[in-house]
Protein backbone atom coordinates (compact mmCIF):
# COMPACT_ATOMS: atom_id res chain seq x y z
CA UNK A 1 0.00 0.00 0.00
CA UNK A 2 3.00 2.31 0.21
CA UNK A 3 2.50 2.96 -3.47
CA UNK A 4 -0.50 5.09 -2.63
CA UNK A 5 1.15 7.34 -0.06
CA UNK A 6 1.06 10.91 -1.31
CA UNK A 7 4.51 12.44 -1.59
CA UNK A 8 5.41 15.77 -0.06
CA UNK A 9 8.12 17.96 -1.49
CA UNK A 10 9.11 19.90 1.62
CA UNK A 11 8.62 17.33 4.38
CA UNK A 12 8.17 13.65 4.96
CA UNK A 13 4.69 12.18 5.23
CA UNK A 14 3.85 11.87 8.92
CA UNK A 15 3.79 8.33 10.25
CA UNK A 16 0.23 6.98 10.30
CA UNK A 17 -1.17 9.71 8.02
CA UNK A 18 -4.02 8.56 5.73
CA UNK A 19 -2.84 7.17 2.41
CA UNK A 20 -3.66 9.40 -0.56
CA UNK A 21 -4.39 8.19 -4.06
CA UNK A 22 -1.67 9.00 -6.62
CA UNK A 23 -2.09 11.57 -9.37
CA UNK A 24 -4.81 13.72 -7.81
CA UNK A 25 -5.43 16.86 -9.91
CA UNK A 26 -4.75 20.32 -8.55
CA UNK A 27 -7.56 22.43 -7.13
CA UNK A 28 -8.46 25.85 -8.50
CA UNK A 29 -8.29 29.05 -6.47
CA UNK A 30 -11.61 28.13 -4.85
CA UNK A 31 -10.33 24.74 -3.69
CA UNK A 32 -12.29 22.77 -6.31
CA UNK A 33 -11.47 20.47 -9.21
CA UNK A 34 -13.03 20.52 -12.63
CA UNK A 35 -15.49 17.76 -13.40
CA UNK A 36 -13.35 16.51 -16.30
CA UNK A 37 -10.15 16.41 -14.21
CA UNK A 38 -11.83 14.45 -11.43
CA UNK A 39 -13.43 11.98 -13.86
CA UNK A 40 -10.11 11.35 -15.62
CA UNK A 41 -8.39 10.95 -12.25
CA UNK A 42 -10.84 8.26 -11.16
CA UNK A 43 -10.55 6.47 -14.50
CA UNK A 44 -6.77 6.36 -14.10
CA UNK A 45 -7.19 4.38 -10.87
CA UNK A 46 -9.16 1.41 -12.24
CA UNK A 47 -8.41 -1.28 -14.81
CA UNK A 48 -10.77 -3.32 -16.99
CA UNK A 49 -11.92 -6.57 -15.47
CA UNK A 50 -10.09 -9.73 -16.55
CA UNK A 51 -11.94 -11.59 -19.33
CA UNK A 52 -12.99 -15.22 -19.12
CA UNK A 53 -15.09 -17.69 -21.07
CA UNK A 54 -18.82 -16.92 -21.04
CA UNK A 55 -21.72 -18.64 -22.72
CA UNK A 56 -23.14 -16.62 -25.59
CA UNK A 57 -26.39 -16.38 -23.63
CA UNK A 58 -24.59 -14.41 -20.91
CA UNK A 59 -22.56 -12.18 -23.24
CA UNK A 60 -25.20 -9.73 -24.46
CA UNK A 61 -23.85 -6.17 -24.33
CA UNK A 62 -20.31 -7.26 -23.44
CA UNK A 63 -17.12 -6.48 -25.32
CA UNK A 64 -15.48 -9.43 -27.07
CA UNK A 65 -11.86 -10.00 -26.05
CA UNK A 66 -10.82 -12.29 -28.91
CA UNK A 67 -11.53 -13.02 -32.56
CA UNK A 68 -14.05 -15.85 -32.75
CA UNK A 69 -13.30 -18.29 -35.61
CA UNK A 70 -16.09 -20.32 -37.11
CA UNK A 71 -15.73 -23.97 -36.10
CA UNK A 72 -17.57 -25.08 -39.27
CA UNK A 73 -18.66 -23.76 -42.64
CA UNK A 74 -21.62 -21.38 -42.29
CA UNK A 75 -24.07 -22.40 -43.54
CA UNK A 76 -23.03 -25.97 -42.97
CA UNK A 77 -24.85 -27.25 -46.07
CA UNK A 78 -26.15 -25.70 -49.27
CA UNK A 79 -29.82 -24.80 -48.82
CA UNK A 80 -32.68 -23.41 -50.85
CA UNK A 81 -33.58 -19.77 -50.27
CA UNK A 82 -37.04 -20.04 -51.89
CA UNK A 83 -39.96 -22.42 -52.10
CA UNK A 84 -39.76 -24.15 -55.47
CA UNK A 85 -38.17 -26.97 -57.41
CA UNK A 86 -34.58 -28.18 -57.29
CA UNK A 87 -32.93 -29.49 -60.46
CA UNK A 88 -29.66 -29.86 -62.35
CA UNK A 89 -28.93 -26.60 -64.18
CA UNK A 90 -27.09 -28.47 -66.94
CA UNK A 91 -30.41 -29.71 -68.43
CA UNK A 92 -31.64 -26.12 -68.91
CA UNK A 93 -28.84 -25.02 -71.24
CA UNK A 94 -31.08 -25.06 -74.37
CA UNK A 95 -34.25 -23.79 -72.65
CA UNK A 96 -36.16 -21.40 -74.92
CA UNK A 97 -34.02 -22.20 -77.99
CA UNK A 98 -36.58 -22.42 -79.49
CA UNK A 99 -38.72 -24.49 -77.08
CA UNK A 100 -38.95 -24.62 -73.30
CA UNK A 101 -37.32 -27.39 -71.31
CA UNK A 102 -39.98 -29.43 -69.54
CA UNK A 103 -39.09 -31.50 -66.47
CA UNK A 104 -41.17 -34.08 -64.66
CA UNK A 105 -41.58 -33.48 -60.92
CA UNK A 106 -40.45 -36.52 -58.96
CA UNK A 107 -42.65 -36.63 -55.85
CA UNK A 108 -40.55 -39.39 -54.20
CA UNK A 109 -37.04 -38.49 -55.37
CA UNK A 110 -34.09 -40.85 -55.08
CA UNK A 111 -30.70 -39.64 -53.89
CA UNK A 112 -29.07 -38.43 -55.99
CA UNK A 113 -31.92 -36.90 -57.98
CA UNK A 114 -32.25 -38.33 -61.48
CA UNK A 115 -31.02 -35.83 -64.08
CA UNK A 116 -33.89 -34.44 -66.12
CA UNK A 117 -36.31 -34.40 -63.19
CA UNK A 118 -37.16 -31.78 -60.54
CA UNK A 119 -37.97 -32.20 -56.84
CA UNK A 120 -39.98 -30.05 -54.44
CA UNK A 121 -37.98 -28.03 -51.86
CA UNK A 122 -38.88 -25.39 -49.30
CA UNK A 123 -36.87 -22.36 -48.25
CA UNK A 124 -34.18 -23.49 -45.83
CA UNK A 125 -34.20 -27.13 -46.96
CA UNK A 126 -30.80 -28.72 -47.68
CA UNK A 127 -30.27 -29.17 -51.39
CA UNK A 128 -30.57 -32.86 -52.38
CA UNK A 129 -27.65 -34.60 -54.05
CA UNK A 130 -27.65 -34.38 -57.84
CA UNK A 131 -29.12 -30.85 -58.15
CA UNK A 132 -27.48 -27.40 -58.15
CA UNK A 133 -30.24 -24.80 -58.49
CA UNK A 134 -33.80 -23.96 -57.41
CA UNK A 135 -36.51 -22.40 -59.57
CA UNK A 136 -39.64 -20.74 -58.12
CA UNK A 137 -43.05 -22.42 -57.75
CA UNK A 138 -44.36 -20.30 -60.61
CA UNK A 139 -42.33 -22.50 -62.99
CA UNK A 140 -44.99 -25.23 -62.69
CA UNK A 141 -47.21 -25.42 -65.81
CA UNK A 142 -50.84 -26.50 -66.16
CA UNK A 143 -49.78 -30.12 -66.67
CA UNK A 144 -47.94 -30.23 -63.35
CA UNK A 145 -44.48 -30.13 -64.90
CA UNK A 146 -41.65 -27.62 -64.52
CA UNK A 147 -41.44 -25.57 -67.72
CA UNK A 148 -38.41 -23.31 -68.27
CA UNK A 149 -38.00 -20.85 -71.13
CA UNK A 150 -34.50 -19.66 -70.14
CA UNK A 151 -31.34 -21.33 -68.91
CA UNK A 152 -30.88 -21.39 -65.11
CA UNK A 153 -27.49 -20.50 -63.66
CA UNK A 154 -25.82 -22.99 -61.33
CA UNK A 155 -26.63 -22.35 -57.64
CA UNK A 156 -29.43 -19.93 -58.52
CA UNK A 157 -31.93 -19.81 -55.63
CA UNK A 158 -29.41 -21.38 -53.26
CA UNK A 159 -27.39 -20.38 -50.24
CA UNK A 160 -24.04 -22.11 -50.63
CA UNK A 161 -22.32 -23.98 -47.81
CA UNK A 162 -19.55 -21.78 -46.43
CA UNK A 163 -20.82 -18.70 -48.30
CA UNK A 164 -21.05 -16.71 -45.04
CA UNK A 165 -17.98 -18.12 -43.32
CA UNK A 166 -15.61 -20.93 -44.10
CA UNK A 167 -14.38 -23.03 -41.18
CA UNK A 168 -11.65 -21.01 -39.44
CA UNK A 169 -12.80 -17.61 -40.73
CA UNK A 170 -13.40 -14.99 -37.98
CA UNK A 171 -17.12 -14.58 -37.31
CA UNK A 172 -16.89 -11.66 -34.88
CA UNK A 173 -13.78 -9.58 -34.25
CA UNK A 174 -12.14 -8.61 -30.98
CA UNK A 175 -13.53 -5.39 -29.49
CA UNK A 176 -17.05 -5.88 -30.84
CA UNK A 177 -19.96 -5.25 -28.48
CA UNK A 178 -22.23 -8.26 -28.71
CA UNK A 179 -25.89 -7.55 -29.53
CA UNK A 180 -28.74 -10.01 -30.22
CA UNK A 181 -27.95 -10.46 -33.93
CA UNK A 182 -24.25 -11.18 -33.32
CA UNK A 183 -25.20 -13.70 -30.65
CA UNK A 184 -27.55 -15.37 -33.14
CA UNK A 185 -24.70 -15.44 -35.67
CA UNK A 186 -22.44 -17.11 -33.13
CA UNK A 187 -25.16 -19.66 -32.34
CA UNK A 188 -25.64 -20.34 -36.06
CA UNK A 189 -21.95 -21.22 -36.35
CA UNK A 190 -22.00 -23.44 -33.27
CA UNK A 191 -19.77 -21.15 -31.16
CA UNK A 192 -21.33 -21.62 -27.73
CA UNK A 193 -18.74 -19.69 -25.67
CA UNK A 194 -16.75 -16.49 -26.10
CA UNK A 195 -13.98 -14.74 -24.21
CA UNK A 196 -15.43 -11.53 -22.80
CA UNK A 197 -15.19 -9.28 -19.78
CA UNK A 198 -18.00 -9.97 -17.30
CA UNK A 199 -20.59 -7.45 -16.29
CA UNK A 200 -19.29 -5.33 -13.40
CA UNK A 201 -20.63 -6.30 -9.99
CA UNK A 202 -21.89 -3.26 -8.12
CA UNK A 203 -22.80 -3.14 -4.45
CA UNK A 204 -24.78 -0.11 -3.28
CA UNK A 205 -24.33 0.37 0.45
CA UNK A 206 -27.13 2.55 1.82
CA UNK A 207 -26.56 4.40 5.09
CA UNK A 208 -29.63 6.62 5.21
CA UNK A 209 -32.53 4.30 6.02
CA UNK A 210 -33.71 1.96 8.73
CA UNK A 211 -35.32 4.38 11.19
CA UNK A 212 -39.04 5.00 11.38
CA UNK A 213 -40.59 8.37 10.73
CA UNK A 214 -42.98 10.12 13.12
CA UNK A 215 -45.89 8.30 11.46
CA UNK A 216 -44.32 4.89 12.05
CA UNK A 217 -43.54 4.30 8.37
CA UNK A 218 -39.93 3.05 7.85
CA UNK A 219 -37.63 5.54 6.17
CA UNK A 220 -36.16 3.96 3.06
CA UNK A 221 -32.78 5.08 1.77
CA UNK A 222 -34.12 6.86 -1.31
CA UNK A 223 -30.66 7.59 -2.64
CA UNK A 224 -29.59 3.95 -2.36
CA UNK A 225 -32.68 2.82 -4.26
CA UNK A 226 -32.06 5.43 -6.97
CA UNK A 227 -28.39 4.56 -7.45
CA UNK A 228 -29.15 0.83 -7.46
CA UNK A 229 -31.65 1.37 -10.26
CA UNK A 230 -29.22 3.57 -12.21
CA UNK A 231 -26.47 0.96 -11.93
CA UNK A 232 -28.81 -1.85 -12.98
CA UNK A 233 -29.81 0.20 -16.01
CA UNK A 234 -26.20 0.13 -17.23
CA UNK A 235 -26.33 -3.67 -17.32
CA UNK A 236 -24.28 -4.25 -14.16
CA UNK A 237 -25.07 -6.93 -11.60
CA UNK A 238 -26.33 -4.94 -8.60
CA UNK A 239 -26.83 -5.71 -4.91
CA UNK A 240 -28.24 -3.19 -2.44
CA UNK A 241 -27.41 -3.55 1.25
CA UNK A 242 -27.85 -1.33 4.30
CA UNK A 243 -25.49 -0.28 7.07
CA UNK A 244 -25.86 1.42 10.43
CA UNK A 245 -23.48 4.38 10.55
CA UNK A 246 -24.03 4.85 14.29
CA UNK A 247 -21.96 1.71 14.97
CA UNK A 248 -18.41 2.07 13.61
CA UNK A 249 -17.60 -1.62 14.00
CA UNK A 250 -20.78 -2.64 12.18
CA UNK A 251 -20.11 -0.10 9.43
CA UNK A 252 -16.56 -1.40 8.97
CA UNK A 253 -17.87 -4.95 8.77
CA UNK A 254 -20.59 -3.95 6.30
CA UNK A 255 -17.99 -2.41 3.97
CA UNK A 256 -15.38 -5.16 4.22
CA UNK A 257 -17.99 -7.90 3.80
CA UNK A 258 -18.92 -6.54 0.37
CA UNK A 259 -15.38 -6.39 -1.02
CA UNK A 260 -15.34 -10.06 -1.99
CA UNK A 261 -18.19 -9.62 -4.50
CA UNK A 262 -17.88 -5.97 -5.55
CA UNK A 263 -16.06 -4.64 -8.58
CA UNK A 264 -17.35 -1.20 -7.56
CA UNK A 265 -18.80 -0.23 -4.18
CA UNK A 266 -21.08 2.82 -4.12
CA UNK A 267 -21.87 4.23 -0.68
CA UNK A 268 -24.80 6.58 -0.23
CA UNK A 269 -23.62 8.64 2.73
CA UNK A 270 -25.26 11.48 4.60
CA UNK A 271 -22.17 13.67 4.89
CA UNK A 272 -19.29 12.44 2.64
CA UNK A 273 -16.90 15.30 3.36
CA UNK A 274 -13.44 14.95 4.84
CA UNK A 275 -13.74 18.27 6.62
CA UNK A 276 -16.88 17.20 8.52
CA UNK A 277 -17.28 14.35 10.94
CA UNK A 278 -18.98 11.74 8.85
CA UNK A 279 -18.73 8.05 9.82
CA UNK A 280 -17.96 6.89 6.28
CA UNK A 281 -15.39 9.62 5.62
CA UNK A 282 -13.78 8.92 9.00
CA UNK A 283 -13.64 5.16 8.51
CA UNK A 284 -12.67 4.78 4.86
CA UNK A 285 -9.04 6.04 5.22
CA UNK A 286 -8.46 3.20 7.70
CA UNK A 287 -9.32 0.69 4.99
CA UNK A 288 -7.16 1.99 2.13
CA UNK A 289 -5.97 4.97 0.12
CA UNK A 290 -8.64 7.66 -0.24
CA UNK A 291 -9.38 10.99 -1.84
CA UNK A 292 -12.05 13.41 -0.63
CA UNK A 293 -12.49 16.65 -2.55
CA UNK A 294 -14.79 19.35 -3.85
CA UNK A 295 -15.67 19.37 -7.57
CA UNK A 296 -16.91 22.49 -9.37
CA UNK A 297 -20.40 21.14 -10.07
CA UNK A 298 -23.88 21.67 -8.71
CA UNK A 299 -25.33 19.49 -7.34
CA UNK A 300 -22.81 16.86 -6.27
CA UNK A 301 -19.80 18.99 -5.35
CA UNK A 302 -18.65 16.77 -2.47
CA UNK A 303 -16.91 13.63 -3.73
CA UNK A 304 -15.16 10.73 -2.00
CA UNK A 305 -13.25 7.81 -3.49
CA UNK A 306 -10.95 5.06 -2.25
CA UNK A 307 -9.18 1.84 -3.16
CA UNK A 308 -10.03 -0.50 -0.31
CA UNK A 309 -8.88 -3.90 0.86
CA UNK A 310 -6.12 -6.20 -0.40
CA UNK A 311 -7.64 -6.25 -3.90
CA UNK A 312 -7.93 -2.44 -4.03
CA UNK A 313 -11.66 -2.47 -4.73
CA UNK A 314 -12.81 0.98 -5.93
CA UNK A 315 -15.22 2.63 -3.50
CA UNK A 316 -17.15 5.77 -4.42
CA UNK A 317 -18.81 7.77 -1.65
CA UNK A 318 -21.83 9.43 -3.22
CA UNK A 319 -22.80 12.98 -2.19
CA UNK A 320 -25.96 13.33 -0.11
CA UNK A 321 -29.36 13.56 -1.74
CA UNK A 322 -30.89 11.73 -4.72
CA UNK A 323 -30.22 14.47 -7.29
CA UNK A 324 -26.59 15.01 -6.31
CA UNK A 325 -25.98 11.27 -6.23
CA UNK A 326 -27.62 10.70 -9.63
CA UNK A 327 -25.60 13.48 -11.27
CA UNK A 328 -22.44 12.02 -9.70
CA UNK A 329 -23.36 8.56 -10.93
CA UNK A 330 -23.63 9.74 -14.54
CA UNK A 331 -20.55 11.95 -14.25
CA UNK A 332 -18.20 9.49 -12.53
CA UNK A 333 -19.63 6.05 -11.70
CA UNK A 334 -20.98 5.31 -15.17
CA UNK A 335 -17.59 5.99 -16.86
CA UNK A 336 -15.95 3.74 -14.24
CA UNK A 337 -18.40 0.95 -15.06
CA UNK A 338 -17.70 1.33 -18.77
CA UNK A 339 -13.96 1.04 -18.16
CA UNK A 340 -14.39 -1.96 -15.85
CA UNK A 341 -16.38 -3.61 -18.62
CA UNK A 342 -13.63 -2.90 -21.12
CA UNK A 343 -15.66 -0.38 -23.12
CA UNK A 344 -13.05 1.87 -24.69
CA UNK A 345 -15.41 4.84 -25.16
CA UNK A 346 -15.58 6.43 -21.72
CA UNK A 347 -17.26 9.67 -22.80
CA UNK A 348 -21.04 9.41 -22.58
CA UNK A 349 -23.35 10.13 -25.50
CA UNK A 350 -24.95 13.56 -25.47
CA UNK A 351 -27.85 15.33 -27.16
CA UNK A 352 -27.67 18.89 -28.43
CA UNK A 353 -31.04 20.55 -27.80
CA UNK A 354 -32.65 23.97 -28.21
CA UNK A 355 -33.81 25.51 -24.93
CA UNK A 356 -37.54 26.25 -24.89
CA UNK A 357 -37.34 28.26 -21.67
CA UNK A 358 -34.67 29.85 -19.49
CA UNK A 359 -32.85 26.90 -17.96
CA UNK A 360 -30.36 28.82 -15.81
CA UNK A 361 -28.75 32.20 -15.26
CA UNK A 362 -24.98 32.69 -15.24
CA UNK A 363 -23.17 31.12 -12.31
CA UNK A 364 -19.74 29.72 -11.46
CA UNK A 365 -19.85 25.88 -11.26
CA UNK A 366 -21.08 23.44 -13.88
CA UNK A 367 -24.78 22.94 -13.21
CA UNK A 368 -27.17 20.13 -14.01
CA UNK A 369 -30.80 20.97 -14.72
CA UNK A 370 -33.40 18.18 -15.15
CA UNK A 371 -35.16 18.66 -18.49
CA UNK A 372 -37.71 17.03 -20.74
CA UNK A 373 -36.56 16.41 -24.31
CA UNK A 374 -39.00 16.66 -27.22
CA UNK A 375 -38.63 16.40 -30.98
CA UNK A 376 -39.98 19.40 -32.87
CA UNK A 377 -39.63 19.45 -36.62
CA UNK A 378 -36.65 17.12 -36.54
CA UNK A 379 -34.72 19.00 -33.84
CA UNK A 380 -34.37 18.19 -30.16
CA UNK A 381 -35.79 20.74 -27.73
CA UNK A 382 -35.37 20.93 -23.96
CA UNK A 383 -37.62 22.42 -21.32
CA UNK A 384 -37.34 22.32 -17.55
CA UNK A 385 -38.81 19.30 -15.79
CA UNK A 386 -41.00 20.84 -13.10
CA UNK A 387 -38.99 23.70 -11.65
CA UNK A 388 -35.76 22.31 -13.07
CA UNK A 389 -34.32 21.58 -9.62
CA UNK A 390 -32.09 18.49 -9.52
CA UNK A 391 -32.58 18.28 -5.75
CA UNK A 392 -36.33 17.68 -6.12
CA UNK A 393 -37.45 14.07 -6.60
CA UNK A 394 -40.58 15.15 -8.47
CA UNK A 395 -38.50 17.09 -11.00
CA UNK A 396 -36.12 14.14 -11.37
CA UNK A 397 -39.00 11.74 -11.92
CA UNK A 398 -40.37 13.87 -14.79
CA UNK A 399 -36.98 14.39 -16.47
CA UNK A 400 -35.44 12.27 -19.19
CA UNK A 401 -32.16 14.21 -19.34
CA UNK A 402 -29.87 16.60 -17.48
CA UNK A 403 -29.01 19.83 -19.25
CA UNK A 404 -25.32 20.50 -18.57
CA UNK A 405 -24.78 24.24 -18.04
CA UNK A 406 -21.07 25.19 -18.39
CA UNK A 407 -19.41 27.17 -15.60
CA UNK A 408 -20.13 30.87 -15.74
CA UNK A 409 -22.78 30.57 -18.46
CA UNK A 410 -26.54 30.82 -18.58
CA UNK A 411 -29.05 29.32 -21.00
CA UNK A 412 -31.81 31.48 -22.46
CA UNK A 413 -34.67 30.62 -24.80
CA UNK A 414 -33.32 29.52 -28.17
CA UNK A 415 -29.80 28.71 -26.92
CA UNK A 416 -28.28 25.31 -27.65
CA UNK A 417 -27.57 23.20 -24.59
CA UNK A 418 -25.82 19.84 -24.18
CA UNK A 419 -27.92 17.20 -22.42
CA UNK A 420 -27.13 13.86 -20.78
CA UNK A 421 -29.92 11.33 -21.13
CA UNK A 422 -30.82 9.69 -17.83
CA UNK A 423 -33.03 6.76 -18.93
CA UNK A 424 -30.12 4.71 -20.32
CA UNK A 425 -26.34 5.06 -19.88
Amino acid sequence: MALFRKKKTDEETPLGAPLALPGAPDDDENGRRSLEDHRDFLLSLVKPLAPFGLSIGDSLGLELCEDVPSPVDVPRTTTSVIDGFALDSAVTTRAGNPYPVVLQVDRRPPSPVVQGTAVVVRAGDPLPAGVDCVVPEESLDADGQVSLTAAVHPWSGCRLAGSDFAAGDPIVSRGRILHPATIALLADSGAGKVLARPRPRVVVLGTGGGKSGHDGVPLLDVTAHLISAAAAETGAHVWRVEADVSDTAALREAITDQLIRADLLLITSNRPAAARRDPVADLLPDLGATDFCQVAMDPGATQGFGLVGPDLVPVMVMPPGPGAALVSFHAFAAPLLRKLGGITVTARQTVEAEALDILAGPDTPVRFVPVVLRDRGGRSCASRAGRGDARELVDLSEADAFAVIPAGQGVDVGDTVTCWAVERD
